[in-house]
């Protein structure tokens, strides 16, 4: 590397940047040095949103290359890197992602889709159609295509999410068809993956403790560790166990509602009786 870079021509053209100039956040990743022996910055990148914003502060880059065709290919592909590595982390228009709903019975999973728009901006009042395809047995005569609708989020703007719960273990494939809100379709995006919900509850033998003191918490309930067991039993005849029924009965046969009925037919009697009506 070092005989590569004594043997480049010396560079003409700077445009000198104080390492005191540099933004906060910024980060220098190379440096030239000049005659007195002093060092400037050459290349300075900065987050930008969710990409990269960069700085090549060589103002002939691309002059001492011109003299040899196996440097001049070199110097390409590190432009092409370059410009690869800048734009690497940018999100798609539209990214589809697949989430599992945590502590779910069902093993349900959570479908992500992100819309944006041609400046990358969310896109709201989208409509999102998803497929979902089961990739186990295509040769079936049966079909194995799932529609989904996803809904538009009310924390997150271009999120629409829904629920789909795979009831056979296999690999799955779903596609986001998005269409903007003139019903024209503005781009597609897929992902897949795969599920053994058989395989995901008896993976682990130990009791998930956690999740039964929330169940446990949430209705009501408690824990009774083995050693309590049997006092346990002994004060279940003196606990209150709660006891919900549902019943219904007519309106009519409260006393209020009859009461208040008969005052308004008698209410009405007098009110005859009085304008001579009756």
């Amino acid at each position: 590397e070092k005989k590569r870079l004594e043997s480049l021509v010396p560079f003409q053209t700077l445009n000198v940047v104080r390492n005191s100039d540099i933004k906060p956040g910024a980060s220098v990743l190379a440096t030239v040095t000049d005659q007195n022996n002093k060092s400037h910055p050459a290349l300075v990148v900065q987050r930008f949103g969710l990409g990269r914003s960069a700085a090549l502060l060589l103002g002939d880059f691309w002059m001492g290359v011109l003299h040899d065709e196996a440097i001049h290919r070199d110097r390409d592909k590190a432009w092409r890197q370059l410009v690869r590595w800048m734009v690497a982390d940018v999100p798609n228009r539209f990214d589809l992602q697949v989430t599992p709903v945590k502590n779910d019975p069902n093993q349900a999973l959570q479908i992500q889709v992100r819309a944006r728009d041609k400046k990358f901006l969310p896109l709201d009042n989208a409509i999102i159609r998803l497929t979902v395809q089961t990739m186990t047995n295509l040769s079936s005569k049966t079909t194995n295509v799932i529609h989904l609708t996803a809904e538009q989020s009310l924390t997150e703007p271009g999120l629409y999410e829904t629920t789909f719960i795979p009831r056979d273990a296999g690999a799955y494939r779903a596609e986001a068809a998005v269409l903007d809100p003139n019903g024209a379709e503005a781009g597609r995006a897929e992902v897949g993956w795969t599920a053994d919900p058989a395989a995901e509850e008896f993976k682990s033998l130990k009791p998930n403790r956690a999740l039964m003191e929330t169940i446990a918490r949430q209705s009501g309930g408690e824990m009774v560790a083995l050693a309590r067991l049997d006092e346990f039993v002994r004060s279940l005849p003196d606990r209150k166990a709660p006891v919900v029924e549902n019943w219904s009965f007519p309106l009519w046969h409260t006393p209020v509602i009859f009461l208040l009925a008969l005052a308004c037919f008698v209410a009405e009697w007098g009110l005859r009786r009085w304008k001579g009506l009756a």
